[in-house]
């Protein structure tokens, strides 16, 4: 593991001969913790590293700010060195992330992931409001009420005010990118994608989920989930169920 890929990712169980690895980004204010239960109960042959953006658990002292050309710096750096097949899964705010970063490594030449998994987040193209657009141009205690009302943050977390003065800044720094993020149409990309909706999401609809697959040349799957925003928590079984059977198709995944 490189230096650089040593900072960017947590890989909570090694499997240095699995087939396939599996880089996973977290949705806004949570960090790679998130993605620890899942090398347990994925498929055999799958190695699991969870996404480490600045300003949060390893790296809190960093200012929480999103550098889309270092993040993917990191996958190639990662996709490179190791030289093994890799997948995306990004939730929410990390499915977008997943989803430039992929267009900014076929910009660069770099290697793409075998597969894109999208949960919880609306199609790059489409407009609309949802519950956690505009948060962050709201003072602290809207934003604050608006995430625990969505589900983003435990109510446990939010009635601690320290808790809370950390993580503030970093749902601050992923709302702003969130808020300030622009479109910008190009050809779709040669990898498929496979998108997750949660059939009780109040802040993404299943139509919006569906437009993901305008943006692949490559296959496109949607499947539905029990559950809500943060089904990836709630109805973590299913989703790695569905997970596990479509990692099995990837190339050197079986």
């Amino acid at each position: 593991m490189t230096t650089l890929t040593a900072r960017w990712f947590r890989c909570p169980r090694p499997l240095p001969h699995a087939a396939l690895r599996l880089l996973c980004l977290p949705y806004a204010g949570a960090g790679a913790g998130v993605f620890h239960p899942w090398p347990a109960a994925l498929a055999p042959g799958v190695e699991v590293l969870g996404v480490q953006l600045p300003g949060r658990e390893n790296r809190i002292v960093e200012p929480a700010e999103i550098d889309l050309a270092e993040l993917a710096d990191a996958v190639a750096d990662a996709a490179v060195a190791d030289g093994r097949p890799y997948a995306l899964y990004g939730h929410s705010l990390g499915a977008r992330l997943a989803f430039e970063v992929t267009r900014l490594l076929r910009r660069t030449g770099a290697p793409l992931p075998a597969r894109l998994y999208m949960g919880a987040a609306r199609a790059p193209h489409l407009q609309g409001s949802d519950t956690f657009d505009g948060l962050s141009r709201v003072s602290d205690d809207e934003l604050v009420a608006r995430v625990v009302a969505g589900g983003g943050v435990p109510e446990a977390v939010a009635g601690e005010p320290e808790l809370l003065e950390l993580l503030l800044p970093t749902l601050r720094a992923d709302f702003t990118w969130l808020d300030d993020y622009v479109y910008r149409s190009e050809p779709p990309l040669p990898v498929p994608i496979t998108a997750f909706a949660g059939t009780l999401d109040r802040a993404v609809s299943v139509e919006q989920m569906a437009g993901w697959e305008r943006h692949t040349t490559a296959g496109f799957v949607l499947h539905h989930v029990e559950g809500g925003h943060f089904f990836l928590q709630d109805r973590l079984d299913d989703l790695i169920a569905l997970l596990s059977a479509d990692l099995r198709s990837v190339d050197g995944g079986r």
